[in-house]
């Protein structure tokens, strides 16, 4: 930029700002830096775009989530996160625990999701006796009962007509 004397070899340079990249001179050329030999007067004009992101998105645990797309700089993304039955949305592997989360297009970036399983209870009433491994339990674990009468009685049954005292059971709600 500047005066230059006839035929002078002038070196232009076009630095983008945070975000866009060089795209073309107003003539069309698409080198950067670029040297030009005047012959007259000329006008030119340094084009600039906005920088192109990735965006995805990924999780651990039982779910789904939305809001993968390519962005430009500085756009909005809306990424949602679904947990299976049984799970739930824990947070983004970042902390962040909005569910819808908005996020800003600066990087290539991928958002993790973390599902973890739901916690039950497992409650259990004992006439006569003790029962071990009651307690809160993850969605599917798999708990141990073992049904202990007190002196002077006997293991009749559960209350769903089974009669072994030591049984299993698959947690898969209250």
């Amino acid at each position: 930029v500047g005066t230059f004397a006839y035929e002078d070899t002038c070196q232009l340079t076009a630095t983008p700002n945070t975000g866009y990249h060089f795209a073309q001179w107003s003539d069309g050329v698409t080198e950067n830096p670029r040297s030009i030999v005047l012959t007259q007067d000329t006008n030119l004009t340094a084009e600039f775009a906005k920088n192109s992101y990735q965006i995805t998105t990924s999780h651990t645990g039982n779910g789904m989530t939305m809001g993968d797309t390519t962005a430009l700089y500085q756009d909005t993304i809306t990424l949602n996160a679904w947990a299976d039955y049984g799970w739930e949305f824990s947070g983004w592997e970042d902390g962040n625990t909005d569910n819808p989360r908005v996020v800003v297009a600066t990087e290539d970036k991928d958002y993790k999701a973390i599902f973890v399983r739901q916690q039950f209870s497992l409650i259990v009433i004992a006439e006569n006796g003790v029962v071990d491994g009651v307690g809160t339990f993850a969605y599917e674990d798999t708990c141990q009962l073992t049904a202990t009468p007190n002196t002077g009685y006997h293991f009749a049954q559960w209350s769903d007509g089974i009669t072994e005292n030591t049984r299993s059971i698959v947690l898969t709600k209250d």
